[in-house]
């Protein structure tokens, strides 16, 4: 008798990042009224000695998306963690194009609110149930 067994591995869709924001959060409501954020956020690392600066957009749903607009503002130090997700659109000269997006889960904010205050760590999360 021979016996076989399928393993079957499930995906993974997870992305970290800790970058700086490179504009205000942009907040807006949706036809039903719900709440919907986009951040902007530049991430640097090192290659053979040069630096290379990398640039994602962040959307944030519900009371995530209140939270981030709120304090995200240019320039300020955040930690996020979603999940990739990609949706295609037509631009204003009727060209169809694709965008890969991070949705948020997670967000947190590194560093000082502000330059006066001493340093702090605020934190936001998304209801799974919500995005």
């Amino acid at each position: 008798m021979m016996v076989v067994i399928l393993i079957t591995m499930a995906g993974l869709n997870k992305v970290l990042l800790i970058g700086n924001t490179t504009r205000d959060t942009e907040l807006r409501k949706t036809e039903t009224g719900k709440s919907v954020a986009n951040m902007r956020l530049a991430t640097n690392r090192r290659v053979h000695g040069s630096e290379q600066t990398l640039y994602h957009t962040v959307i944030c749903w519900d009371g995530l998306a209140e939270t981030v607009a709120r304090f995200a503002k240019k320039g300020r130090q955040v930690y996020v963690e979603g999940r990739l997700e990609h949706r295609m659109f037509t631009d204003e000269e009727g060209r169809e194009r694709g965008t890969v997006e991070i949705v948020a889960s997670d967000v947190q904010f590194l560093g000082s609110r502000t330059a006066n205050s001493s340093s702090t760590v605020e934190h936001a999360a998304a209801d799974e149930s919500s995005t």
